[in-house]
C-alpha cells in the first residue's frame, strides 16, 4: 500500500511540475503530419514557424509504388533534403528559414504541395 501511496505521490509532483512554454519562457516547436492519400499530399497546404518540422506518413499509393518528396526549384535557401521514395513509414525534415516550399512526388505527377515558414 505504501509504495502505491509514493508512486501516486511521484505522479502527482511530476504533473504539476510541466515545462509548457508560458511557465518556463522555452519555445516549444511543433511536428505537422502530413499524409499520403491515394495519389495526393494531405494537407496540400502547410503552414509553419522557423524551427518547426514536417513529417511526412507514406502509405504506397493507389499503384504501390511508393512516394517521395522532392523540394521544386527554385529552392530558398535552407531548403532540406527531398526524401527517397517510400511506401511506408514515416520522414521528417525541420524547416530552420523562412520561405515557400514547393514539393512534388516524382512517382505520380501533379501530386504536389506546399509549406510556407512565416
Amino acid at each position: 500500500m505504501r509504495v502505491c501511496l509514493l508512486l501516486a505521490s511521484i505522479v502527482l509532483v511530476a504533473a504539476c511540475g510541466s515545462d509548457s512554454p508560458t511557465q518556463s519562457g522555452k519555445i516549444t516547436n511543433k511536428t505537422v503530419d502530413i499524409f499520403t492519400v491515394g495519389d495526393q499530399f494531405s494537407p496540400t497546404f502547410t503552414s509553419l514557424a522557423p524551427g518547426d518540422t514536417a513529417r511526412w506518413n507514406f502509405a504506397g499509393g493507389s499503384d504501390n509504388m511508393g512516394h517521395n518528396v522532392r523540394f521544386a526549384a527554385p529552392k530558398p535557401a535552407g531548403t532540406p533534403a527531398d526524401i527517397n521514395v517510400a511506401k511506408t513509414g514515416t520522414a521528417s525534415r525541420v524547416f530552420a528559414t523562412k520561405g515557400t516550399f514547393n514539393y512534388v512526388c516524382d512517382v505520380h505527377p501533379g501530386m504536389n504541395a506546399q509549406i510556407v515558414v512565416q
